[in-house]
This record gives C-alpha cells, structure tokens and sequence, in this order.
C-alpha cells in the first residue's frame, strides 16, 4: 500500500516521491535558516512543503536525516573534488567550489545552524564531525596522486587546506565586506598550489 498525502484541492493523489523529497528538502532548508537546528520543527516542516510529517519521517527518518540531506544536496552542487590528476586541475576545483560556497545563498542561508554549532550544540556537532572528517580523508586521498616523497603529512595539509576554507567563511559571517568571494576563493587557491607544489618537491 503506497503513502498518499492530500493535495491542496482536498483531493487524494499518489505521492511522487521525488516530487516529495525535494519540496521537503526546500522546506527543510527555509525552517532550518530561519529557526535553526533546533527551532525546526519537523510538523512545520511537512505543513510548509505540503505533505505529511509521516511521509517526511518515511523519506529521512530524523530530523538529524534530513539536515544531512539539506547539506548534501547543496554539497553536491559545489563539487568540491573531482577524480583530476594534475596539480593546476586540483587547484582549480578547490577555486571553483570555494567560490560557488560564497555565492550560493543556500550556504548563506545555513549561518544559523553553523551559528548554533559554534555555540556547541551537540546533536548539531554529532551531526557536522563525521561530514569534517570524511572531507580531511577525501582531501588526503586527492593529494596522495601528487606525493612524491615518502614521509609527508598528508592529513596536515588537508588540515591545512580546510583551515584556510572555514577561516575565511568566519571573516565572512561576521565581516561581510571583510573578504570578497573571490578573495576567499583566491586564499584557498593560493593554499592549494602550495601544498601541492610542495609534495611535488619532496623527496
């Protein structure tokens, strides 16, 4: 038996279900800017994308679920890696995806949430770790073809990498005028060359 939801009309209609997702995900990302993390109300939520909250515990099953799916679908959008295998390629990816973060106002739209991680909200920090350290390894991974030496500090430099990201996106959320959006995307670029142009030395 397939979940139904009514539509604005009062009439019964089959759920599309990825019709479904995404007005919820819409839904999702306007609560979470608006209420935070722990201000959005998953009822609210469904009453907003005009579903279910049955339905939306059906696709993502916590609030906890659809948050990570909030940040993926914008994530994915970014395409901050890719499978390139020269150095200038690497570097222009990092450019390209740190530009798209500071010009998408969907990220910008998240500074509450990020706010209310800051101020140590624990849910919220069981929620962003796993995602910081799968981004240290998928860094590591990516300058690992540009290694040339034998004992360098990978996970240093992907530290390194996302220090320089997440420093200027701080300039930003309480500066705005502080750092242009190129300005943070050159940073990381100028960090990029570096790290790679310094596993290319060793050895």
């Amino acid at each position: 038996m397939s979940i139904q939801d009514p539509a604005p009309t009062g009439t019964r209609r089959r759920r599309d279900p990825a019709r479904a997702r995404e007005a919820v995900l819409d839904a999702a990302l306007k609560r979470f800017s608006a209420h935070g993390y722990a201000g959005a109300r998953i009822a609210d939520i469904a009453d907003d994308a005009g579903y279910s909250e049955a339905l939306v515990y059906f696709h993502f099953h916590t609030k906890a679920g659809l948050f990570r799916e909030v940040v993926a679908r914008i994530d994915a959008d970014t395409q901050w890696f890719d499978d390139e295998e020269t150095p200038d390629a690497f570097v222009a990816r990092m450019r390209e995806g740190e530009l798209r973060y500071h010009l998408d106002a969907r990220w910008r739209a998240l500074d509450r949430v990020w706010a209310e991680a800051l101020g140590g909200e624990r849910d919220l920090l069981a929620l962003i770790r796993p995602q910081l350290r799968h981004s240290v390894e998928a860094l590591e991974g990516l300058l690992g073809r540009f290694d040339r030496g034998k004992d360098s500090d990978k996970r240093q430099r992907a530290l390194l990498l996302l220090a320089v990201s997440y420093g200027a996106r701080m300039l930003r959320r309480y500066d705005p005028e502080a750092v242009s959006p190129e300005e943070a995307a050159d940073l990381l670029a100028f960090a990029a060359t570096a790290v790679v142009r310094d596993l290319g030395e060793e050895g």
